[in-house]
């Protein structure tokens, strides 16, 4: 029955209609799936093609900036060579399309700048010579080097890629300055060590020559005294005996020295028993035995110092942690009342730092002062505060006279003006102006400050008031008389020195004929008499007189001040009796300053961007 159903015609017919539906929907099925297959596949050949030009860019991109990286670091070690910035240029060319295979349709461009992050702006830190005079002096390079690149699977079609590179690179010069010579004999070197640090120390000539010829670099100082870079090396506090041991494990290394050398530095630390702690690094309020001159303390890492400088300068500075008062042996009673404080600084001023001024075209960035006599003075005739009666408030207070003097003799200042590197240390050069004077004086409300300066010359900044009236209780000030002005801010300065400095020339070797270098005034000690009197005859026209709300009626007033100097004459005049013998005893007698060499390094190239 089944069968027979089957084999009817409709039934057939049924199922070839049947088959040849699904056989349809199969073969639209199967175009549609290719469809899709070919575009997966498409896409993943555009993204593959993609990818690869990408990594080819990529590639292209890190070879940039590697040829980037060494033409900047190649260009900068030169920028501080007699040729400057063309020649930094030329070598970071050369390296670029020699060296490094730059490709002929590639460019390169240098520009010339300062690299300083305590100055210029973040994130590069970096001022282009041409932009600001904050970029001089010169001590980076900015490389750009740019390629057009094809694409790989787009025909006729390029891409411009570019890498930027910046290498940093400073010529370091350490120096020391004193004002005063000493020939170099052991009783005496013995002598003044042990005064200083309360010692008896009775070492040789021999040790003292070896240890004035022993250079110690300033990164394997810090190494030795457990500290890791040179910025905590500046923020350091050691006792002498510490320091003396720490250059004798330097100097022991390598046998770079004679074992007297290191066996002079283990005696002078094991007899230094003070328990005294100094700065290694200068600071705002207290004198360091460094001076570094550097936005970046790091650069000087490489720098050397001579042993002997440290030492003669860290025992003045452990012994010198207050000056001497000598306000008994300037007694002016009943005249006056005189407060004096003394500092004799014989040991170097050690400065280490790069060449040149600061943005301001006057101060230098690495630059060293001293002078064999230091001197406070404060002068007060008459202070009297008024009041009705014990332990009620002042109605009125009047000083006649508050004089602070700073006065300097034999002072001496060395500039580093600029340096020169080549690739030998004879022709290798540095340029330092010093000048020394017989005697400086100012007056001025910051006078005191002078006693801790080892940097500038001695400047009074601030005005100082002489006389002055006023009501406490209104804040009210009846009457001001003061030295100096206020607009720009300057105290009453005086100095007697040669009116051009002596420029030196030093060369990076160490160890001959030119490390010393000494000039003089020609002018006895003795000059400075009469020094101080003669403030008298300039101070009245340097005085200002401002009454209430500050109104000036210095013209008005001339009569005044000229009575006012009229009564600094006495005093000036018996200051001057009792200072001159004073500084003759001291052997004070001719305005000296010495440089000594310290060593030149010349930049070592730092890529910083």
């Amino acid at each position: 029955m089944s069968s027979r159903i089957a084999s009817l015609p409709y039934v057939r017919r049924l199922r070839i209609s049947r088959v040849r539906r699904v056989a349809g929907m199969s073969s639209r099925s199967q175009r549609g799936a290719v469809s899709i297959l070919a575009a997966v596949w498409v896409s993943v050949a555009v993204i593959t093609m993609a990818a690869i030009d990408i990594g080819h860019f990529y590639y292209v991109r890190r070879d940039l900036q590697r040829i980037a990286d060494l033409a900047a670091a190649a260009g900068v070690q030169t920028i501080g060579s007699a040729g400057s910035c063309t020649a930094a240029i030329n070598s970071a060319q050369l390296n670029a399309t020699k060296a490094n295979g730059l490709s002929s349709n590639g460019a390169i461009q240098s520009t010339c700048g300062r690299w300083d992050p305590s100055v210029n702006a973040a994130p590069s830190y970096f001022v282009a010579a041409s932009a600001s005079p904050s970029a001089l002096p010169l001590n980076a390079l900015q490389v750009v080097v740019s390629q057009p690149v094809s694409f790989l699977f787009l025909a006729g079609q390029t891409r411009t890629l570019t890498a930027t590179a910046t290498a940093q690179a400073t010529d370091i010069r350490s120096f020391s300055l004193t004002t005063s010579i000493a020939s170099l004999s052991g009783g005496l070197v013995n002598g003044l060590l042990n005064g200083l640090l309360n010692t008896n120390l009775n070492l040789d000539v021999g040790s003292y020559q070896g240890l004035a010829t022993a250079q110690i670099k300033l990164l394997d100082l810090a190494t030795a005294l457990g500290v890791s870079s040179m910025n905590d090396l500046l923020k350091a506090q050691v006792t002498v005996a510490q320091l003396a041991t720490a250059m004798a494990t330097v100097l022991s290394q390598g046998n770079v020295v004679s074992a007297s050398v290191t066996n002079a530095l283990s005696t002078i630390a094991s007899a230094s028993t003070g328990n005294t702690k100094i700065n290694l690094g200068n600071t705002s309020s207290n004198n360091g035995l460094l001076a570094i001159g550097l936005g970046d303390p790091q650069a000087a890492a490489t720098a050397t110092v001579n042993a002997l400088d440290v030492l003669m300068a860290a025992a003045e500075i452990a012994n010198g942690s207050s000056a001497i008062n000598l306000g008994a042996a300037l007694n002016l009673s009943p005249i006056a009342s005189v407060t004096a404080q003394a500092r004799v600084i014989r040991p170097p001023v050690i400065a280490i730092g790069e060449a040149g001024t600061y943005p301001d075209g006057v101060t230098y960035r690495t630059s060293a002062h001293s002078a064999a006599i230091q001197l406070y003075l404060n002068v007060q005739l008459v202070n009297v505060n008024l009041s009705p009666g014990s332990g009620l408030p002042s109605l009125v207070n009047v000083s006649l006279l508050n004089l602070p003097i700073y006065l300097e003799v034999a002072p001496g200042t060395a500039d580093l003006q600029t340096t020169q590197c080549s690739t030998q240390k004879s022709s290798s050069y540095s340029w330092i102006s010093t000048t020394p004077g017989v005697t400086a004086l100012c007056i001025g409300g910051d006078a005191s400050a002078n006693l801790t300066n080892t940097t500038v010359p001695t400047q009074c900044n601030q005005p100082a008031t002489l006389t002055s009236v006023s009501v406490p209780l209104l804040a009210l000030s009846l009457l001001n008389v003061s030295v100096g002005t206020t607009s720009p801010a300057s105290g009453f300065n005086l100095n007697l020195q040669p009116p051009t400095p002596t420029v030196f020339k030093f060369n990076g070797v160490t160890g001959d004929s030119d490390d010393y270098q000494t000039t003089n005034t020609n002018g006895l000690g003795s000059a400075a008499g009469g020094l101080v009197s003669q403030f008298a005859s300039g101070l009245a026209g340097s005085m200002h007189v401002t009454t209430l709300l500050g109104l000036d009626i210095t013209a008005a007033a001339s009569s005044l001040t000229s009575a006012l100097a009229a009564l600094l004459t006495p005093v000036l005049n018996s200051l001057d009796l009792l200072l001159v013998p004073l500084l003759q005893l001291l052997g004070v007698q001719i305005g000296v300053a010495t440089v000594h060499d310290l060593g030149l390094a010349c930049g070592q190239a730092q890529l910083v961007n």
